[in-house]
């Protein structure tokens, strides 16, 4: 659908742009041609008449830029009637004409501006024929020329602006959903980083109250101590969980997690290639790749470990695997918010077990 049929409401005048408000009246000073060059013969009424018309159709294209829309149809027919009226006090005001056809392409439909237009150019046919009947085609030509001239850039203009108002909606609407689905995934991020954690510090608690109440308080302290050292998991992980949100994209995050593999004294191998991603998919192998080094860290027996990013033939795949000792394998809440995270991508995900712990996902890369 053309946006030219669409209502709109805008006005020709630029909040912060003074200068191209009032700038283009420097080409009204053509009202004034024919008073230079005849002020000699003319007498002082009518010097001071002109004056006056031109202070009017200053004042009255001062208030049509700020007019929205349609709502300058009143201003615009007393810009034209005192054209009109002006052209028997002097001819200059074919110059006036055009402001009126820029503003008749600007603020109007495509179904009404060219409406505006043809009546534009019959208020200067009869202001030719009335006032200047010797020499009427030497005042039409110029003003219809001119008027239509600005009208056409008038209508470009309004284009011009409404697709710029259009661009910036739609910037601002992909701010908002950017930010809308960050907010997920932190709410995510942060539901798969606490929800089993507290589940287990609320039941161990609990369990503590229990064996307290029996008087089985050895076992009641014992547990309150793993509660201790679960919180206290909890809140390291909250400050890592913090600061990842502070690095800059994937790349940062796996960084930080060989440094961690390091310090925690892996011996780490990394085939890591920068692959064309979306915002989704990093977010979530940001989070898989914390949630495979944070297993590996708590779980694993071994000193080894392997990281790989790469991509082919339009396909992404990832793995993360030690050299441990895997005698028992259980799925837990880690493990099945990678599965999920990966499921949401379209991907496959594979556990392998026979020497180590192996992660291995696929998925396909982002297209334009």
């Amino acid at each position: 659908m053309d946006h030219l049929n669409k209502p709109h409401n805008m006005a020709l005048a630029h909040p912060n742009k003074k200068f191209w408000n009032w700038g283009p009246l420097f080409f009204s000073s053509f009202f004034f041609f024919p008073l230079l060059t005849n002020w000699h013969t003319l007498a002082v009424g009518n010097i001071a008449a002109q004056i006056v018309i031109y202070a009017a159709f200053v004042t009255l294209y001062g208030i049509a830029l700020y007019k929205k829309g349609e709502t300058v149809t009143p201003v615009l027919a007393a810009m034209a009637l005192l054209c009109c009226l002006g052209t028997y006090i002097t001819y200059g005001t074919h110059s006036l004409f055009g402001f009126i056809g820029f503003f008749c392409g600007f603020n109007y439909r495509r179904k009404y501006c060219f409406m505006m237009m043809a009546a534009l150019l019959v208020v200067i046919l009869i202001s030719a024929l009335l006032f200047v009947p010797v020499k009427s085609m030497y005042f039409v030509a110029p003003a219809a020329i001119v008027s239509i001239g600005l009208f056409i850039f008038g209508m470009m203009e309004q284009r011009e602006r409404f697709y710029r108002i259009q661009q910036v909606q739609s910037e601002q609407k992909i701010e908002q959903l950017g930010a809308i689905a960050e907010r997920e995934r932190i709410a995510r991020d942060l539901h798969d980083l606490l929800g089993h954690s507290l589940s287990s510090i609320a039941l161990k608690a609990e369990l503590a109250s229990k064996l307290s109440s029996a008087g089985a308080s050895e076992q009641a302290a014992h547990e309150s101590e793993q509660v201790a050292e679960l919180a206290r998991t909890l809140l390291s992980e909250v400050r890592q969980a913090v600061s990842g949100l502070k690095q800059v994209g994937l790349y940062a995050q796996i960084d930080v997690l060989i440094k961690r593999l390091q310090d925690a004294g892996f011996i780490v191998e990394k085939q890591i290639e920068k692959v064309p991603l979306s915002a989704e998919q990093e977010s979530s192998l940001c989070f898989i790749f914390k949630e495979a080094v944070t297993n590996i860290i708590r779980h694993s027996k071994g000193k080894h470990v392997k990281l790989t990013l790469t991509a082919d033939n339009g396909v992404v795949a990832m793995s993360i695997q030690d050299d441990g000792k895997v005698k028992k394998y259980q799925v837990g809440n880690g493990v099945d918010g990678i599965k999920e995270r990966v499921n949401a991508l379209g991907g496959q995900c594979d556990i392998c077990i026979n020497s180590g712990m192996a992660l291995h996902i696929h998925f396909k890369e982002v297209t334009a």
